[in-house]
């Protein structure tokens, strides 16, 4: 496949200088810029961490931004330490010009955010194809991460059948075709996102801040992630130690043919859970239910 993703880098590095000191610097408490070098991550931060207890670290999954997690921010940070942050190329967070939006971009992105904050130990709660970067960085560092919450996650082979089939029209998956489909229409991609993997009449919920973030010059490379991660690439195998609960959206349509426990193959300790009535993201569908299921899992450490 040809590489283009430079498309995406080049295109958003005329426009990174302006967010900073922006809309996107203003609309919630505690939202900073992390210069890394792969890229500029946009993060939020909430709650006061307790000696002896690890920092919650959650990953906005596109089209997702902060602006969505504000039930969640207000239920989990009086007890907990919480980041929130959004992957380079989506939300506000600026690749460099030299990203390529490759797997080892990411996870080498993520794990260097996670060194600057110098908050650890982390309990990495990661979802849809991220959750693999958590793995990645958890069995590499123990020490820096000792608990994983996952959620919409299968095995890799099956995250590829998956994100053939929601792209079955090829068009994130097609060089130039992927990059300018994501720049022109990205509010047409996120609301087709939502119909698709959200519970029945639960995306009208959620358009409206997406919108306003688009609105606002909020990124969205969804075709430059997809050809560098879901054609031709494969994660190192790993199998990880530390205490994981996995949890799946049962309402999510894009993965009802997927298998939900084959992720259990790179877990040695694995609970699992059930949102009957959330979709894809039961963190935003169902935040009472999600938060109260991460601190209980947590009340166990």
């Amino acid at each position: 496949m040809i590489n283009v993703t430079w498309l995406d880098s080049f295109r958003l590095r005329a426009r990174a200088n302006s967010i900073q000191g922006g809309w996107a610097a203003r609309t919630r408490p505690a939202v900073t810029f992390h210069e890394l070098p792969q890229a500029t991550l946009r993060v939020r931060t909430g709650g006061t961490r307790k000696a002896g207890e690890p920092t919650v670290v959650m990953v906005c999954d596109p089209p997702n931004v902060i602006e969505h997690f504000d039930a969640v921010f207000e239920m989990l940070s009086p007890h907990h330490r919480l980041v929130l942050f959004e992957p380079p190329g989506f939300g506000f967070s600026s690749p460099r010009a030299s990203f390529r939006f490759t797997f080892e971009e990411y996870r080498a992105c993520i794990e260097a955010l996670l060194r600057q904050l110098d908050e650890g130990p982390y309990v990495l709660a990661f979802t849809c194809v991220w959750a693999h970067i958590a793995l990645q960085i958890a069995a590499k560092d123990p020490q820096l991460v000792t608990r994983l919450m996952l959620w919409q996650s299968p095995s890799w082979e099956q995250q590829v059948t998956w994100a053939r089939e929601v792209d079955k029209k090829k068009v994130l998956s097609r060089p130039v075709l992927g990059q300018l489909s994501t720049a022109l229409k990205p509010d047409q991609i996120g609301l087709g996102w939502y119909r698709a993997s959200l519970a029945k009449n639960r995306y009208s919920d959620f358009v409206p801040t997406l919108n306003q973030a688009l609105t606002q010059g909020a990124f969205c490379c969804l075709g430059s992630l997809w050809q560098q991660w879901f054609y031709g690439y494969t994660p190192p195998a790993v199998r990880v130690e530390q205490p994981t609960l996995v949890s799946w959206g049962m309402a999510d349509r894009t993965h009802a043919r997927s298998d939900k426990e084959s992720i259990g193959s790179q877990l040695s300790q694995a609970q699992w859970h059930r949102f009957q009535h959330a979709g894809h993201s039961p963190e935003l569908e169902a935040p009472q239910e999600y938060c109260e299921l991460l601190r209980g899992f947590l009340q166990e450490a």
